[in-house]
């Protein structure tokens, strides 16, 4: 396992001055493709993500192993060159060693594992996907077809500090419009105040219940946050537009919310995204059952992640800190990735059919 943990460190060493920004990933996704063919593995392309597999049994489930392999821009208050950091005594510096690097070199290293091994409880589909940072068409939002035929289920790779993480926040960002028809406020009886509809609106959104709790996440959580109208103080709005910010549960869909609020209120509901929903992993999931088994600390996240995207059970798990990402002097430890490693296997191994 130490031989593992030591390869996926190097790994992370050389995968860093290699830029990766979202939709320019091509140039790192090239290098994996070589990496990976040197150690012996079959892998293939679908645009710029990559995924191997590893069958060990007919009969057996597929477990996918997913992370991505772009990063965000490097922040301005990097102290470092953020692509050709200085190197560390127990760390990995630079863009992306912590979201996602920790978790793609951990779970080649696992897949490389059993590969060696030449058994395991399940078979292995691992997936290193492009564009996650910025939601893009040509990352798992196009796999969903290839990944329900191939999969059963799924890890996804991301800075959880190796916890079991059992649910993420989804979000609907919803643009109100209310319209109305101006008029001197000398005469306010000849327009019809948009103010005022948008107004009762709000509070019809506010009173809105949602009794669909969810056992991790909890209730939906809905905010108006903006709201905005009026060009003078003597002229009667004809328009007020608001926003309203809501956090979904996995018992909703985006859209389902957004047509229970539109079929009550007489403004214009338009979301920004109805893709970016809320996931959880069900109880009754072997990824449910063998965090319990293995007692690690489960929590829920803030964060979105390739999670939402996918058609199947999943449960978030991977090496380093959250509260590193898209920050200056990104960093991972490489007792984290050694830990990575570790527990994926240990995981894996232990998985409750």
């Amino acid at each position: 396992m130490e031989f593992y943990a030591e390869l996926a460190i190097e790994l992370l060493k050389a995968l860093i001055p290699i830029r990766a920004y979202s939709f320019e990933e091509k140039a790192r996704a090239d290098f994996l493709m070589d990496w990976l063919a040197g150690e012996g593995v079959e892998a293939f392309r679908i645009g710029n993500n990559i995924w191997a597999k590893a069958t060990f049994s007919k009969e057996a489930p597929t477990l996918m192993l997913c992370a991505h392999i772009d990063t965000v821009q490097a922040a301005e208050s990097y102290t470092f060159d953020a692509l050709n950091p200085p190197a560390a005594e127990d760390r990995i510096l630079g863009l992306g060693s912590n979201d996602d690097g920790g978790s793609v070199v951990s779970m080649i290293a696992t897949f490389l594992y059993f590969k060696e091994m030449g058994s395991c409880p399940v078979n292995l589909l691992l997936l290193l996907s492009c564009e996650e940072e910025r939601s893009g068409e040509g990352g798992t939002r196009s796999l969903g077809k290839f990944i329900k035929e191939n999969a059963d289920f799924a890890i996804v790779g991301e800075p959880t500090r190796m916890r079991a993480t059992i649910a993420e926040s989804g979000l609907l960002v919803i643009d109100g419009c209310a319209t109305g028809r101006s008029a001197h406020a000398a005469r306010a009886a000849e327009g019809e105040n948009a103010l005022y509809k948008a107004i009762s609106d709000i509070e019809i959104i506010r009173s809105q219940k949602f009794d669909r709790i969810s056992p991790a996440l909890g209730e939906v959580k809905l905010s108006v946050t903006q709201i905005n109208a009026g060009t003078a103080h003597n002229v009667i709005p004809d328009s007020c537009t608001f926003v309203v910010d809501i956090r979904p549960n996995e018992c909703y869909t985006n859209k389902e919310i957004l047509d229970m609020l539109q079929a009550k209120v007489g403004s214009r509901l338009t979301a920004r995204n109805l893709a970016n929903r809320s996931s959880a992993t069900p109880q009754d999931s072997p990824l449910y059952r063998t965090a319990a088994k293995l007692a690690m600390e489960m929590t829920t996240s803030p964060t979105s992640s390739d999670w939402m995207r996918l058609p199947i059970d999943a449960i978030k798990i991977g090496p380093g800190d959250s509260n590193r990402s898209h920050k200056a002097d990104e960093y991972i430890l490489k007792s984290e990735i050694r830990e990575g490693v570790e527990k994926y296997i240990t995981f894996i191994e232990n998985l409750q059919f």
